[in-house]
């Protein structure tokens, strides 16, 4: 009988580990599914957050290169100052290139500007080249033409800021 002891007491043991090793199997599985769930949803969370991040830096971008477009417009009025002064003094070559440059300046800021920007510049880059070819032909009356641009410039960019 005491065979049959041992052999009951072992089989009970054999079967106690293999219940326990079940036991702690499934809790593993359990386990790693949980794991492999909260990782997707950390992927999910964190595609979810860089999308967002991308959009708002994408936005933010959008704005700084706008403010840069303002702030060439800023110093628009300066550099029409300066061709009137070239013209003034008869220097239509130094005018010539000035509103070359100017053109070049605009056109850089214009690409930036949003439509209702654009909108109230329409009128610049054509009367820039207007005055450029009575300056390229020694036309006084380029002069005029520019401080009148100035003007507008001026009106256009104030009813901007305020609109």
């Amino acid at each position: 009988m005491q065979f049959k002891t041992y052999l009951i007491v072992i089989i009970l043991v054999v079967v106690a580990f293999g219940i326990g090793y079940g036991w702690q199997n499934m809790k593993l599985r359990n386990a790693e599914k949980e794991w492999a769930a909260t990782i997707r949803n950390a992927e999910k969370e964190w595609a979810a957050t860089k999308g967002e991040m991308e959009t708002k830096i994408s936005s933010l971008e959008k704005e700084l290169a706008q403010v840069k477009a303002r702030e060439s417009l800023w110093e628009m009025p300066l550099a029409l100052s300066q061709i009137s002064i070239h013209l003034s003094e008869k220097n239509f070559g130094l005018a010539t290139q000035a509103l070359d440059q100017l053109k070049e300046i605009f056109s850089k800021a214009q690409v930036a500007m949003n439509d209702e920007w654009k909108k109230r510049f329409e009128f610049f880059l054509p009367a820039l080249e207007e005055i450029r070819n009575e300056a390229q032909n020694m036309n006084p009356s380029a002069r005029e033409k520019i401080e009148e641009l100035g003007k507008l410039f001026k009106e256009a960019f104030w009813s901007s800021k305020t609109g």
